[in-house]
């Protein structure tokens, strides 16, 4: 029951805070409420929900839970900063005029009958036998949650939820894994009538789409061992484990072989290893289970004990990998002891930076001592080939769920079936014709057929299939939907297929395992089905031939249009001899658990939610503007750059999963890069309800913060301790987390990282920080709107007035207000207008790809001038100008 009580304490006001200036921070808010919008009585009875601490800025951050009639209000957490002892900020989220908002102090239902009434309407199983299991008082509680009792119980309160008609409801707050573990809710019902108020899903999912790609999947490079500098103290003797993985700094098998790395754990993060968990020196466990994390396959997808991978008495993690055509039960224990390492490792860099015990990581026992209510008791459950048993699979996925400090988050891997670009058939003759062609495998389940593996072939003419029924916007009779009338001329060959024209479009479509078994029972000895559509941005260029028949007895590949017709169209004037056959394994799966990147994007999901409104607050990131997904990309990059890395490189996410080599697209819109021609997105892009895209924006504003701070300090390999610009933007964003307000805008968190700036250096940096995010849209004058909207954002690109410490130099990149260019989109004539300037400038136009379309250079420009584009194809460009203090760059849309 060890995991009850600590769930119930952290639900819990975090009364140990003996130290806290509270009379001070009452005396603030006392002299300070009118100017922040509240009366004298909101600003009375709100208690510390928990602390936060920099070593860096020298802050600390005290995260104030609001109450009205000691019933607290959802989500109104104020995080007040105190330094040397004295209020300096506060980053108000009270709600305002409390009393006047509230409509009831006592609930009208039950909490046991509000808990049915939220499963009910959320869809969950109720799991029937709902009974409480303990209480604080008539607010707090515990309730059994069926199986999931022991381990995961329901958490409930009575709060207030603000609504969006300005007005105050009370509620039963509940927090509840679902039988199937695939959501951690966090909902309000109406505590008069039962209805669904609010509710989020505290399992953060990194769902990707993606379509397959030409590639080969393990194009590796050279590992250079320039880590792990810090030297354990000769006064602990610490047995050293030893781990085949993929090394931390890079990103995935693309980049890197696995290596066997000795001892990795760092003595300052993990001073006992990464197998200790009660502080004395020695081991608990042989397993891939320790103070930071625990990682388990969970291919049943239920969430419970799995199986671990085994060390044995040397810690030696050891085991084999099979590579993407082996399936993936044979090799979870290389999958379990990665996951397990990259999770250790993503702790112990992290921890030197702000996120550790005083700030709510993620570990069993703090051994610093640190012994606040709540703390400890919560090492990372990772769950390895998540789901991969169950059916169906869950595929191309990962996510993060982080519940308060001192209860477990969990972190579930997903396997991946992106597969790669495949050549399965192979044109023999005629000789002007002959070659290999791109096609997909079938995902018949059951009835896939393997495709024969060199030296093994199927070879012959092939013969298109002619069911004796036209079919509809083609002449010739060969989509498969009915017997064939020329049987005999198939029987032995290989069979080309027409894909059926949509119902919709006049045809009378049949579905893949119809035609395949057509032509099986007509003597076909393979099947080829060749698209009816071109690509498009909604369309794949291939088809995704699913199906379930065991009674299938031939392989089936597809092509796509251009390369099908072209084939058909020269079958039909002389006979063309082929083989179906692959050169190497087929593709079976790639593991999110071997792509570190994906695992230290999952884990910053981790840390960002920690740090927002404190740690005993997880539900600060579920407004609609925030921008976890972007500072989960930004993690993930920060632990892969290189020496010899340049700002304006295309960086990319997950090319390894979705089956690219190392300079593929990944699962991004755009790559991250400095260089605006490769990644043009700016605040506007920001306006997107969907949280990866509009992540996206907040990752490459980081990531040119990022190569600022490097170009100005250098770069330090040391990931740990280092002092390069590397280093000191991870400390400078860990602190802006732990500054900025709960549920933050974009420009909440900028104005966060101007102010641990000047609490850690006196804005050293405040102007070369200003310069990077008012390029990109994130200026003086931009405007985030509401924090609960994501698509109210505008963007500005004018720099504040210089502060004390630099001179931001006098040009009209910061003064955009006085350029203007119009009509924008356009139809090709576009109107460039800079305001009181006369000279010479240069005007240049980039595609997407960086690729210059139109360069002007040293045009005399009197205040306007005009470029004609109507020659290019319609699309976004980016237009760069520069001249003598003339620096602008504005994204170009041609209709």
């Amino acid at each position: 029951m060890k995991k009850i009580t600590l769930l119930f304490v952290a639900i819990l006001p975090f009364l140990g805070y003996s130290q806290a200036p509270t009379e001070k921070i009452q005396a603030y808010l006392n002299a300070n409420h009118d100017r922040l919008g509240l009366t004298a009585q909101d600003v009375t009875g709100w208690f510390i929900e928990s602390e936060a601490s920099s070593s860096n800025t020298n802050i600390n951050n005290y995260y104030l839970k609001q109450r009205h009639a000691g019933i607290e209000i959802f989500r109104a957490v104020s995080n007040v900063w105190v330094k040397n002892g004295e209020v300096i900020n506060i980053g108000d989220r009270f709600v305002s005029n409390a009393a006047a908002k509230a409509n009831a102090v006592s609930p009208s239902i039950s909490v046991l009958e509000g808990l049915s009434d939220a499963m009910a309407q959320l869809g969950a199983q109720n799991p029937g036998d709902l009974h409480i299991i303990s209480t604080q008082g008539s607010r707090n509680f515990t309730i059994s949650n069926g199986a999931l009792t022991d381990e995961d119980p329901v958490i409930a309160e009575l709060v207030y939820q603000p609504l969006d008609d300005n007005t105050l409801r009370l509620a039963w707050d509940y927090t509840f894994y679902t039988s199937d573990y695939k959501h951690l809710w966090s909902v309000r019902i109406d505590a008069l009538n039962g209805n669904v108020l609010d509710k989020q899903d505290m399992i953060i999912s990194c769902t990707y789409e993606a379509a397959p790609l030409t590639a080969s999947a393990l194009a590796g490079s050279a590992f250079t061992r320039s880590f792990y500098k810090e030297n354990r103290s000769s006064m602990m003797e610490i047995q050293a484990g030893s781990y085949r993985v993929i090394p931390y700094n890079m990103e995935s098998l693309n980049f890197s072989p696995r290596e066997l790395v000795v001892s990795p754990d760092n003595p300052v993060a993990s001073p006992f290893g990464w197998h200790d968990t009660n502080g004395v020196a020695g081991a608990e466990y042989t397993i891939t289970r320790g103070n930071n994390s625990y990682a388990m396959e969970d291919t049943d997808g239920g969430n419970g004990t799995g199986a671990t991978a085994n060390g044995g008495a040397s810690l030696t993690f050891d085991f084999p990998y099979g590579g993407v055509s082996a399936q993936p039960s044979t090799y979870v224990d290389a999958s379990i002891t990665n996951l397990f390492y990259m999770t250790n490792i993503m702790h112990d860099v992290w921890f030197q930076y702000g996120f550790n015990e005083q700030n709510g990581n993620f570990q069993q026992k703090n051994y610093s001592g640190f012994s606040q209510p709540g703390f400890g008791g919560d090492a990372v459950n990772a769950d390895a080939q998540d789901g991969s048993g169950s059916n169906p699979q869950n595929l191309n996925n990962a996510n993060f769920a982080t519940p308060v400090d001192g209860s477990k988050p969990r972190m579930q891997m997903y396997l991946w079936n992106v597969a790669p670009s495949i050549q399965p058939l192979t044109i023999i003759s005629p000789a002007d014709f002959a070659g290999p062609r791109d096609g997909r495998d079938n995902v018949f389940n059951p009835g896939h057929v393997d495709i024969p593996i060199a030296p093994a072939l199927i070879q012959s003419d092939l013969v298109l299939y002619d069911d004796g029924t036209p079919d509809a916007g083609t002449t010739d009779n060969a989509d498969a939907c009915g017997p064939a009338v020329n049987a005999a001329a198939i029987n032995g060959h290989i069979v080309v297929i027409r894909r059926s024209l949509a119902e919709a479009l006049g045809g009378s479509p049949c579905t893949f395992i119809e035609k395949v078994k057509n032509a099986q029972n007509a003597g076909a000895t393979a099947a080829i089905i060749v698209n009816n559509v071109a690509p498009s941005d909604t369309v794949p260029a291939g088809i995704n031939m699913s199906g379930a028949d065991a009674a299938v007895t031939i392989p089936a590949i597809s092509l796509t249009q251009a390369v099908g017709e072209a084939l058909i169209a020269r079958m039909k004037i002389e006979t063309v001899n082929g083989k179906i056959q692959l050169g190497e394994p087929p593709y079976v799966n790639a593991d999110g658990d071997l792509d570190n990147g994906i695992i230290a994007h999952e884990f910053g999901h981790g840390i960002s939610t920690r740090l927002t409104g404190g740690a005993g607050n997880s539900s600060c990131l579920n407004n609609a503007e925030q921008a976890g997904e972007g500072w989960s990309d930004w993690f993930a990059l920060m632990m892969f750059i290189k020496p010899t890395d340049q700002p304006t490189d295309a960086r990319t996410i997950a090319t390894w999963a979705v089956s690219q080599t190392a300079t593929g697209s990944g699962i991004r819109n755009f790559p991250y890069s400095t260089d605006m021609g490769i990644n043009p997105l700016t605040f506007a892009d920001s306006n997107d309800t969907e949280s990866h895209n509009r992540g996206e924006f907040m990752t490459t504003v980081l990531w040119d913060l990022t190569w600022a701070y490097i170009d100005k300090y250098g770069f330090d390999a040391n990931i740990y301790s280092g002092s390069g610009g590397n280093n000191k933007i991870m400390k400078i964003v860990i602190d802006a987390m732990k500054l900025q307000p709960c549920s933050p805008t974009f420009i909440d968190f900028r104005n966060s990282i101007i102010a641990a700036d000047q609490a850690a250096t006196g804005g050293a940096d405040y102007c070369m920080i200003w310069t990077v995010f008012a390029r990109r849209g994130m200026g003086i004058n931009a405007s985030s709107g509401s924090s609960a909207s994501a698509t109210d954002q505008v963007e500005n690109f004018q720099q504040p007035p210089a502060g004390p410490n630099c001179s931001l130099a006098v040009n009209y990149f910061q003064h955009d207000d006085l350029i203007r260019v119009y009509p924008n989109p356009s139809n090709g004539i576009f109107t460039i207008k800079v305001s009181q300037f006369s000279g010479k400038a240069n005007i240049m136009v980039t595609d997407m790809n960086g690729r210059v379309v139109y360069d002007l250079k040293n045009s005399e420009l009197n205040i306007e001038k005009t470029i004609n584009l109507s020659g290019l194809q319609s699309g976004m460009y980016v237009l760069k100008l520069t001249g003598e203090a003339l620096n602008y760059t504005q994204k170009l849309i041609l209709k």
